[in-house]
């Protein structure tokens, strides 16, 4: 693979030397933040120099982008663009419920989840339930996340973002693994819905899962529009009617 610049080759013993003088760490990392016109106390993340050296070699030995952005910004690549609202978060990605269901089918209150619902948060969420709209709807609770580094370990951590409350509508999709499409693929197929769900409903979360539901035999895309309670509640029917417009008109 072509780079901007030529690699130099078998740098590790260089790193490992740079790696054990913390001096050399605090310099390169003064250098980093001076050639971007600030100081470390306005990066997001709070590492060490030795911390940040060693997240920053990383990047470049292994070629990624995403533990470089990690070391700088507290964001892997996918975390930018998804809290920038540009892509799609996974559903249960990595195995971790995202949204967590709070209701049934029926639109009643499940048992024993970790998350405690307000009476006036069911309230507003059974006065627009339906099973007649365009999608399945759930009282849920759902919340954006980045990745960065253990400030100790220095192992990839998982954090919670802008968690709430709110109505998740889920709509079936065409299969695109049918297509021999890649997730990131798919993603880019369901770009406009998420430009005019951005455009009308400010905030609201999509998610996206693929190949991810089933019914008779047959599998399909699952898209997820959850509408924090706390941002669209006095307008929620509207918002829940406009991002089926939506949908149906994409």
């Amino acid at each position: 693979m072509a780079t901007l610049f030529p690699r130099e080759e078998k740098a590790e013993l260089l790193f490992d030397r740079i790696l054990e003088n913390p001096r050399a760490c605090r310099r390169l990392m003064d250098t980093f933040y001076e050639a971007l016109n600030t100081g470390e106390d306005d990066i997001e993340g709070g590492l060490s120099a030795e911390q940040f050296t060693c997240g920053l070699l990383r990047a470049y030995k292994e070629r990624d982008l995403s533990s470089f952005l990690m070391t700088i910004c507290g964001n892997s690549m996918f975390d930018l663009l998804r809290n920038a609202f540009l892509a799609p978060f996974r559903f249960n990605q990595d195995g971790k419920p995202n949204p967590i269901l709070l209701t049934d089918d029926d639109g009643k209150l499940l048992h024993n989840t970790p998350v405690k619902v307000s009476g006036k948060d069911y309230e507003r969420f059974q006065a627009v339930y339906t099973k007649e709209g365009k999608s399945r709807m759930y009282l849920a609770y759902g919340y954006r996340k980045k990745h960065s580094y253990d400030e100790d370990t220095m192992e990839v951590v998982e954090e919670k973002m802008g968690a709430h409350i709110g109505v998740l509508m889920i709509y079936e999709l065409p299969d695109t693994v049918k297509k021999q499409e890649t997730e990131a693929q798919a993603y880019a197929e369901v770009w406009n819905i998420m430009m005019k769900l951005q455009e009308k409903l400010p905030r609201s979360l999509v998610y996206y899962g693929q190949d991810a539901l089933e019914d008779k035999g047959e599998k399909y895309d699952e898209l997820g529009v959850f509408l924090p309670i706390h941002k669209f509640y006095k307008l929620l029917e509207k918002s829940i009617e406009e991002a089926d417009r939506i949908i149906k008109e994409s």
